[in-house]
């Protein structure tokens, strides 16, 4: 049959418009649409956030003419439903009355130094040089040389038409929309030019990739097949690609898809900004660590002679890999907060930072906060996670302040998640993350230690006014993140039950918990007394805090009326908070508090995650000298041991363990008859000062050094009670063996006394109780003056030099 014309007309008019429905069907979530019209339709993407805007910073003239200061403008790219009229417009964004963080402000004057670091390739906030009454607004704006500071603002309040007033820190974030794809591979059809450069061989892959995004409604990746762009970023300063598509779709940490944060071209294409595997974030861990042992072994440092287990093991063989180990499971719902402790290490390979054998893998720390929440593309419940970034001025342009996960870790070119080895300790433990109403007097704890950190953060950005931040042994992410944490703790727990901050109310505190002695919260906050003295004692080894601590902490308690900042430049004040030098140990000693305190502790390990570079491995952050594991380990209890300082209540069992064996002693020495009286006291003064101070040395101190420090676990190391056992006892072997192996060698008028059972017996008593006290405290001090007293009363007292002048 044949169609007349007017016929065919018709059928080619229906072709043509069955034909754009199809395209538009498979195709409608891929047009270039406004934010807000993606979370309307709920297609592919959706917003990355409700309200979200690029800062801008003001001129000087903009804010002299305003008569106000401490604001930015923000040009709005995401807006709740009912204010969707804002987007694209530019509103001024300032600080709401009730927030405390709009009072840090600086004058900002670069200093030789930063210039000459900004010389040298690092990103300082050069627009800000020379402004008066900075505020952390403007440092944040200003942070790079152009406004590119993305921000996701939480507390908003529209005033009038074109303000808008926040009362908590902005977070930085990467991406107007985010999705959740499945990775196939390179779109065999684009075939646009490769990259010219990339990580191993040439030629570079493409960067158009295949993906399948994910169906809410099957549960599955069976949702729409999309092209998308994910760009291969330039090498950085030292010649490291920041990131890789390399092979990307084998990664093993992609197999429950990838959420991509980016934004579409103009053509309609999404590309790509941040990634960041679902797998790492699902309820789900790989292995669940309950018994003591256990959960010690996991924190134990990859040279110790027992642990094996540890989160850091292997790590250069984990390379693409993520983790998940859970160390008492705590009971997880939607809502439940999280304390985020999180550290890096360091980049081997090709341009890496592979250090000599005598450096240190520093990495670095950071606290934050994880969150339980229902995702919006599966509906299941997962980790978010937030990081407070205590950060100096870098090439990289990384920016001190709140960060969400995919701007720290997933971005392409500023993140760490293709090239460093990440530990994240999340630890939920009620009384530091759930919050306290005293009758109307509402606490936070993670809401106090997030705003110190953001405090922090602000001088980070302006360098306290210098323009620049940098590392020294008194100043540096992990002592300030650990200078707010202590901060935190003494407006917490300062005076029992009384917050410094709260001071006038505290009578009301006091008044609640008397009257509710067995009310659950009450429990939680005396755990909470605890756990703050223990992270106190910690944070300050030597039982001195920091005089810049004790001043920025009554500073930010509103009792002191400078109102301003105290940082040491002395790189001798460090030491006073040794502990919280290195990333790595700060980390384990923190962690290893919380575990003892019953704390359930997430491990979320990650090992140059996405595309393939074969050029870098992984390295592990190491303590001081970690590359020598002797020496290392050496360094660490000798420090240890002659730095923490005896308490009273140390003071107390070593007089009491003195008096005991001393008793014990007497009666075996007499009773067996190698103990008489016999005084030699008859030398002068003198005389008997220079052999207290020769007995002091040797043997009290050379002996406690070599048999107590040196060989049995200081108890800030994270050895199980096992461990610490046996090496006692084998230090307790050796101790006894030595004096008849020292007779028989250098020191033959030892001979036969040192040979004697009666001798050895006491001797190992005198072991024992060193041990036990070294131990209990940690202190080499109370076990050498143990150890000197009972030498000096069996040589002077009880025929000791007797029995050697007669060997």
């Amino acid at each position: 049959m044949r169609l007349r014309g007017w016929q065919l007309g018709w059928l080619w008019g229906i072709g043509i418009c069955l034909g754009w429905l199809f395209h538009y069907s498979t195709i409608a979530f891929s047009a270039p649409v406004g934010v807000s019209e993606v979370k309307v339709v709920g297609g592919n993407y959706r917003g990355n956030g409700e309200w979200m805007g690029r800062l801008i910073l003001p001129s000087q003239m903009e804010i002299a003419k305003s008569g106000n200061e401490g604001w930015v403008w923000v040009e709005i790219g995401q807006a709740p439903s009912a204010q969707r009229q804002l987007v694209g417009k530019i509103l001024r964004l300032s600080w709401s009355p009730k927030s405390v963080i709009r009072s840090v402000i600086t004058d900002v004057k670069f200093t030789s130094q930063t210039i000459a670091s900004q010389g040298g390739g690092n990103i300082h906030p050069q627009r800000l040089d020379g402004r008066s009454r900075v505020g952390a607004l403007q440092s944040l704006a200003g942070a790079r040389p152009i406004d590119d500071v993305w921000v996701k603002l939480a507390g908003v309040e529209l005033v009038g038409s074109e303000d808008l007033t926040i009362d908590r820190e902005p977070i930085q974030v990467t991406g107007k929309l985010r999705g959740l794809v499945q990775i196939f591979g390179t779109d065999p059809t684009r075939t646009e030019s490769l990259p010219m450069a990339c990580a191993g061989a040439l030629p570079c892959p493409s960067e158009y990739i295949r993906v399948r995004h994910y169906n809410s409604a099957s549960h599955g990746f069976d949702g729409q097949i999309e092209t998308i762009r994910i760009p291969q970023v330039a090498a950085n300063k030292s010649g490291i690609f920041p990131s890789t598509i390399r092979d990307l779709a084998l990664s093993p940490a992609g197999t429950q898809g990838w959420y991509i944060y980016g934004d579409k071209d103009p053509q309609g294409l999404f590309t790509v900004e941040a990634i960041a595997p679902r797998s790492l974030f699902t309820l789900s861990p790989e292995r669940e660590i309950i018994d003591g042992n256990g959960k010690l072994d996991y924190f134990v440092d990859r040279w110790s002679a027992f642990g094996n287990r540890q989160h850091w093991q292997d790590t250069a063989a984990n390379k693409g890999k993520i983790s998940k180990v859970v160390l008492d499971r705590s009971h997880l719902k939607l809502g439940t907060k999280g304390l985020v402790i999180h550290s890096f290490g360091g980049i081997g390979g090709k341009n890496g930072d592979i250090p000599g054998v005598w450096e240190t893998v520093t990495g670095h720390f950071a606290y934050g906060m994880a969150t339980v929440i229902e995702d919006e593309f599966t509906h299941e419940l997962q980790w978010s996670i937030e990081y407070n970034q205590i950060y100096t001025h870098n090439p990289d342009g990384i920016v001190a302040g709140k960060q969400d996960w995919a701007t720290y870790m997933g971005n392409l070119q500023r993140g760490w998640l293709a090239t460093r080895p990440v530990a994240d300790m999340l630890i939920i433990y009620p009384p530091v993350t759930e919050d306290y109403d005293f009758g109307g007097i509402k606490l936070s704890p993670l809401t106090e230690l997030q705003q110190q950190l953001h405090i922090f953060a602000a001088r980070y950005r302006t360098g306290d006014g210098t323009g620049s931040a940098s590392v020294t042994p008194a100043t540096s992410c992990v002592q300030d993140a650990n200078q707010a944490l202590y901060i935190t703790i003494a407006q917490l727990t300062v005076g029992g039950a009384s917050p410094l901050e709260n001071r006038s109310r505290s009578p009301q505190i006091q008044a609640w918990l008397a009257a509710h002695p067995q009310h659950p919260q009450t429990r939680r906050f005396e755990q909470l007394k605890a756990l703050g003295a223990e992270l106190k004692a910690s944070l300050a080894p030597l039982g001195v805090i920091r005089s810049d601590w004790q001043k920025n902490a009554a500073t930010l308690a509103g009792i002191d009326g400078a109102g301003e900042f105290t940082t040491s430049s002395n790189p001798l004040t460090g030491l006073m908070s040794w502990r919280t030098m290195l990333p790595r140990g700060a980390q384990d000693g923190i962690g290893k508090i919380f575990s003892s305190h019953g704390a359930g502790i997430w491990f979320l390990n990650t090992f140059q995650v996405g595309g393939w570079n074969p050029d870098i491995y992984p390295l592990a952050p190491t303590i001081l000298f970690g590359q020598i594991p002797i020496v290392s380990t050496i360094v660490l209890r000798l420090w240890a041991g002659i730095s923490t300082l005896p308490t009273i209540s140390g003071w107390l069992w070593g007089l009491g363990l003195l008096i005991g064996y001393g008793i014990i002693a007497c009666v075996f020495g007499v009773w067996s008859g190698f103990l008489t009286i016999d005084y030699r006291l008859d030398k002068s003064k003198w005389q008997n000062l220079l052999s207290l101070g020769h007995l002091f040395l040797l043997p009290a101190l050379v002996e406690e050094i070599l048999f107590r420090v040196l060989l049995i676990p200081h108890p800030i190391e994270t050895v199980t009670s096992t461990d610490t056992w046996l090496w006692s006892i084998i230090s307790l072997f050796l101790f006894i063996m030595y004096h008849p192996l020292n007779a028989l060698t250098l020191y033959p008028q030892g001979k036969p006394t040192f040979m004697d059972w009666r001798f050895l017996t006491l001797a190992g008593l005198l072991g024992i109780v060193c041990t036990s006290i070294y131990s209990m405290t940690g202190s080499i001090w109370l076990s050498v003056m143990i150890h000197w007293v009972a030498v000096w009363c069996w040589l002077k007292l009880f025929g000791g030099e007797k029995c050697l002048d007669r060997s």
